[in-house]
């Protein structure tokens, strides 16, 4: 009985020591991509380890492209270039696609054999 208790407490005391490992590892994360010179403005993931992001350095707006390997600096953006993109309404934009509808074309597809 008394070995059930102590398996117990010890779990508990494990659970709680990583919790605390947890929280003072995120104090560090947080800590390391904050700079007072630079930011990242927006970035765009384009495949597997490869996006663009637009930085600001200073009073620099710059397109900058990253792949596993190296970062390259595409352009330099003038700050009256840089305005949000509002999605298009009438096709849709940044919409999710409708599961229901891709799972109908794929079961017509199926049915005819694979053959348009």
């Amino acid at each position: 009985m008394w070995r059930v208790i102590a398996t117990f407490i010890i779990v508990a005391f494990i659970i709680y020591l990583s919790y605390l490992a947890s929280k003072y590892l995120s104090k560090g994360m947080g800590r390391s991509g904050s700079s007072r010179y630079m930011r990242m403005i927006d970035q765009l993931t384009l495949g597997q380890d490869r996006h663009i992001a637009v930085i600001q350095v200073g009073g620099k707006y710059l397109l900058i492209g990253v792949t596993a390997g190296q970062i390259s600096i595409l352009s330099e953006v003038k700050d009256e270039e840089l305005f949000p993109l509002v999605p298009d309404e009438e096709s849709g934009g940044s919409q999710p696609p409708d599961f229901k509808k891709i799972l109908g074309k794929l079961n017509d597809l199926g049915k005819r054999g694979g053959k348009d």
